[in-house]
């Protein structure tokens, strides 16, 4: 007799992040997945791939148990950011986080919340950042069933607008020497859906997911070696233009390029083991580069 596959419900199943946690959960084939979407059409292409669609907002508590009702497990995360980015809403964010909390308690879920790295517990000064140590704090006050997972920067961010490649220059956030964690959202992805598959030996603890330290100047040896030899230069804002009208990205520059230099965070070095030990063959940023087709990109 065929045993019913657990239930996962995935929130933000058509962002980078969720998405990824989807394809991996696909690919196991061993549960059931349900994506939380407020929009169904925008989600039609994971409905063809066996996907459930159900509808719901972060900052609707109702809504959210509506729709984790007979989940097993949910994989939680919650959006900062502001149209445009530039801005973030923490307020908003904290709402977001405590609706996942409650309506996974009401249901009986077990509850895998993404959030952030960070060193230790003190707050870091990044607003964005601070929300999520909010976050965590509620979650296991709650009494819920719960791993905490804290990945890395995104390496996938490397040409958003806020993070551009241009021919001969990368515009970064931070100095060129400071060297940060990344990994990327497909390895995030893959390690969530190892937590998951392992679930009892996760939960009541938190995993920090990490690939690799890199700074401004490795990024700009890594396309140089990609294309051939091209010469690239890492550059930043200047601080007090960031200071006058970009405070979230100052403080973000300000935290950064103090973790970014030694004494490096013991929570770096437990996050490279542990994501090695989750999945393997976890991209590098060559491997990433590559992968994204930076090689042939043409760049103005």
């Amino acid at each position: 007799m065929n045993q019913k596959k657990p239930v996962v419900v995935v929130c933000g199943a058509t962002g980078k992040q969720g998405g990824a946690v989807t394809n991996a959960l696909l690919k196991l084939d061993r549960f059931s997945v349900r994506a939380l979407v407020r929009d169904p059409a925008r989600a039609h292409h994971l409905e063809q791939r066996g996907v459930v669609l159900v509808r719901g907002d972060l900052l609707e508590l109702p809504s959210l148990i509506e729709a984790f009702s007979g989940a097993d497990i949910v994989y939680g995360l919650t959006q900062p950011w502001k149209p445009g980015a530039r801005t973030a809403d923490v307020d908003s964010e904290v709402i977001q986080g405590k609706n996942i909390i409650d309506a996974s308690r009401e249901v009986g879920a077990t509850l895998v919340i993404s959030t952030q790295i960070h060193d230790g517990e003190a707050p870091s000064g990044i607003p964005h950042a601070d929300s999520k140590l909010e976050i965590e704090a509620y979650a296991r006050a709650s009494g819920i069933p719960l791993v905490n997972v804290r990945p890395a920067s995104f390496l996938d961010n490397i040409g958003a607008e806020w993070f551009p490649v241009r021919k001969g220059k990368v515009q970064g956030l931070a100095d060129r020497d400071a060297k940060l964690p990344y990994i990327a959202t497909r390895d995030i992805g893959r390690a969530v859906a190892a937590v998951i598959d392992r679930l009892p030996e996760h939960v009541g603890g938190h995993v920090n997911l990490i690939t690799g330290l890199y700074s401004g100047d490795d990024i700009c040896a890594a396309l140089s070696s990609l294309r051939s030899g091209e010469s690239f230069r890492y550059v930043t804002y200047p601080k007090f233009i960031m200071w006058l009208f970009f405070t979230e990205f100052y403080k973000m520059r300000t935290a950064f390029e103090k973790m970014g230099r030694p004494p490096l965070s013991p929570e770096y070095a437990i996050g490279l083991t542990t994501t090695a030990a989750l999945i393997e063959d976890p991209w590098t940023l060559y491997d990433f580069l590559r992968e994204q087709g930076w090689a042939q990109r043409n760049l103005s």
